[in-house]
């Protein structure tokens, strides 16, 4: 019988490869999870601007990443995993119609165990109504507000380029994104995640409500800055629900561009409210859209 190969040299050229892989396997989750968070969010956004006063819209992000709940005995001796994510800012709304514009303020509010801080702002172009009702009425969203985990770490939500914006047309909606950001830092100071999104091509939106909302066309790029590579997708038939605040059916289909996934393709299949497929390469995640739910 032949004896097995026990040489140390051999067994650590093994073990660095198989510990690699796992490294580099959960890189691409975690990518995916932030692809089909950024997705997400602009699609509550857009949801949130077509209802005009903003009055009904939800609090601006829904989960706290894995990233700032501790460490699991943590979670299970402080009850975070069962903590729904609702609390005192669900009792915070936007303002009232202000010389064009309408903010939602948080002020050290509570998450479930997480705590929120900031701003979110509607500006129109309607100073008088604060509403998007003709044809060249327009609204721009921008939002600065940070997200704090129960034992340090954040998760901080910008609008460097300019935020989001929605025009109405004959047929429906424009939506450009300017340039928004998302980075998420560890309770250790490291930064975990800078993740920005923009449109090249401005999202085209048939519909007037959930009853008939779709995204039929446009290019959403989403730059992942720390990994150095960046995805343009292009929406097809991305459709809403009257019970969902994002579409529940489409979907989005690109390359990537740089980083080690350079010329892969990538995909988003929307399989539900606040649910996803994201593939790259032939490797495909199930993922959780942020701010995307039930109404």
């Amino acid at each position: 019988m032949a004896r097995a190969n026990r040489n140390p040299m051999v067994l650590m050229a093994v073990s660095a490869v198989v510990l690699s892989a796992g490294a580099c396997r959960k890189q691409l989750l975690a990518d995916q999870d932030q692809i089909g968070a950024s997705i997400g969010e602009v699609m509550a956004s857009v949801d949130e601007s077509t209802k005009g006063s903003g009055a009904t819209a939800r609090l601006p992000i829904l989960r706290m990443p894995d990233e700032l709940k501790g460490p699991m005995w943590r979670q299970v001796f402080d009850g975070v995993v069962r903590t729904a994510y609702a609390g005192s800012c669900l009792q915070s709304d936007f303002a009232t119609c202000t010389a064009g514009a309408r903010t939602r303020t948080f002020e050290s509010c509570s998450i479930g165990a997480a705590t929120l801080d900031g701003a979110v702002t509607l500006a129109y172009s309607d100073t008088s109504s604060c509403a998007v009702v003709a044809a060249g009425d327009s609204v721009n969203r921008t939002a600065s507000f940070t997200l704090t985990g129960p034992y340090g770490g954040t998760l901080a939500v910008s609008a460097p380029g300019g935020g989001q914006t929605l025009t109405k047309t004959a047929v429906g909606f424009d939506y450009s994104v300017p340039g928004m950001e998302r980075v998420l830092t560890g309770p250790g100071g490291r930064t975990l995640f800078d993740i920005s999104t923009r449109t090249t091509m401005p999202i085209k939106i048939i519909g007037t409500s959930r009853a008939d909302l779709a995204i039929v066309s446009g290019a959403l790029e989403v730059s992942h800055n720390l990994a150095g590579y960046k995805v343009t997708l292009v929406p097809q038939n991305l459709t809403w629900a009257t019970t969902c605040n994002c579409a529940v059916s489409g979907t989005l289909t690109g390359t990537v561009s740089g980083g080690q996934h350079d010329g892969k393709s990538a995909s988003v299949t929307i399989t539900g409210c606040g649910a996803a497929e994201v593939t790259i390469d032939g490797e495909t995640d199930s993922v959780t859209m942020d701010r995307c739910a039930s109404t």
